[in-house]
């Protein structure tokens, strides 16, 4: 209970930083986090075998120079993909750039307690902010039912499969961070843990959940001005693997 509360406000404090930052202190945004047009029609492209999906991952950690690349998020019909990194901390990508450069901006990365092929939810953190340009700040449109309807699906590209989550949960929390938790006594109580993520949204998405369902949370902090009283209010895009 004491590491997983360490845990918890380590990543509270780090990340909400952002919110209140002076847009001076940033350095200049290169948007390096984000991926090639080709290296994204090769993950489309429904011919591809498995073999070349997971060159993909190959591909970007030659680029980059950087083998802590271990995924590709994308959105369904939006103009944006992502690398997603991971180390053995919550706090190197905060302030690194894809290519290990210090930048404020950071890069999406998964928790490091996380298997990205075999633990069933995944949690990858990534910087918003008002002031500029951040690397998920395009999560901010899902508080508009009518984009969610447009822009229901996220696909994560690993080294060994490519997955497509289908979001059920869309909120702002301010209080209760227990989506962080990783370990569950039993089925039930992980589809108790489901079952309140899912009823926390904002707007019923009409998705439905089981016990047998993985899941992608994607947080990133909120600059949505009712909130603006409180010390952290991070948004979470909750999606459950459906192929």
């Amino acid at each position: 209970m004491k590491k997983k509360l360490l845990l918890v406000l380590f990543l509270l404090v780090t990340i909400a930083i952002d919110v209140y930052v002076v847009p001076i202190l940033w350095t200049t945004n290169k948007q390096d986090y984000k991926v090639d047009d080709s290296i994204i029609a090769k993950i489309e492209n429904e011919e591809d075998t498995t073999e070349e999906e997971t060159n993909v991952i190959e591909d970007l950690r030659t680029e980059y120079n950087n083998n802590d690349i271990v995924g590709v998020l994308t959105i369904d019909n939006a103009d944006y993909s992502t690398v997603v990194t991971q180390t053995n901390d919550n706090s190197y990508y905060l302030n690194h750039s894809v290519t290990k450069e210090k930048d404020r901006l950071g890069t999406p990365f998964l928790d490091y307690r996380i298997d990205i092929n075999n633990t069933r939810k995944l949690l990858i953190f990534a910087h918003n902010s008002r002031y500029r340009s951040m690397p998920f700040e395009i999560l901010e449109n899902y508080y508009d039912k009518s984009y969610y309807d447009e822009h229901k699906y996220l696909t994560l590209t690993t080294e060994e499969k490519t997955n497509t989550y289908e979001i059920f949960s869309v909120y702002v929390e301010v209080e209760d961070f227990d989506y962080y938790d990783l370990n569950f006594s039993s089925n039930k109580a992980w589809l108790k843990h489901l079952t309140k993520l899912k009823n926390n949204s904002m707007y019923d998405t009409g998705v439905e959940i089981n016990e047998n369902d993985n899941i992608i949370i994607l947080q990133t902090c909120s600059t949505l001005s009712k909130y603006s009283s409180y010390k952290h209010k991070f948004l979470v895009v909750i999606g459950k693997l459906v192929s």
